[in-house]
């Protein structure tokens, strides 16, 4: 992890149906039912961590299909609600089998939690300098004394890549189950205690950050 990496406040986030907040790290469910039975399914065959981490990347991979945008209505007695970007927890990712990079990256975070300690895997949110720069998520995971990231967007893209040779990855938020982290300087607005990249701000609950609720 860069070495300028500083504690943050956990991100309350609304990209979700009638704008339930949810906090950031909510969206890494290690320990939910249908993650950990996804984990045990994946990778009954192996005991070596390694072939874990890459047989759970080859099944979000491959079995999620990426959409850039997610959309979603729920109704309920008569009440609806629509999200034209929807950030969805892993357990539902799993059974709809679609996914924005968002999405992909909180399964694919999930599912290698059950085998990495919170120091070892991390949600990433930042950029992606391929052509025009754009916001992205993905994986960072740490392995045998390395750090790798693992992108689950295209099925294309090997499993493990050193993050010290991606140069076209911009981190800017760390997260997991436990703890969030950014790197300090890099897209941030102020205050510290409500910071979200540029691109982030639109999926937080900005009425909770603001202290209108």
């Amino acid at each position: 992890m860069d070495n300028n990496v500083i504690a943050m406040d956990d991100q309350p986030i609304s990209a979700t149906f009638f704008h339930e907040g949810k906090w950031l790290t909510s969206f890494v469910t290690p320990d939910a039912l249908e993650v950990k039975k996804l984990f045990r399914e994946i990778t009954e065959e192996t005991d070596s961590p390694e072939i874990k981490v890459k047989a759970c990347h080859e099944w979000v991979a491959t079995n999620i299909r990426y959409k850039q945008f997610i959309s979603g209505r729920l109704w309920i007695e008569g009440r609806s609600s629509a999200q034209n970007d929807l950030w969805n927890t892993p357990s539902i990712t799993k059974n709809v089998r679609i996914g924005n990079c968002a999405n992909k990256a909180f399964l694919l975070a999930s599912l290698l939690r059950n085998e990495l300690g919170p120091d070892e895997v991390y949600c990433v949110l930042g950029n992606l300098y391929n052509g025009k720069a754009g916001g992205h998520a993905w994986c960072q995971v740490a392995l045998n004394g390395c750090t790798y990231i693992s992108d689950s967007t295209n099925p294309d893209v090997r499993p493990l890549v050193l993050a010290s040779v991606a140069d076209r990855y911009e981190a800017v938020h760390f997260f997991n189950d436990k703890t969030t982290f950014a790197v300090e300087g890099r897209t941030v607005l102020e205050p510290f205690t409500a910071c979200y990249s540029t691109w982030l701000k639109d999926y937080l609950d900005m009425a909770y950050i603001e202290g209108r609720k």
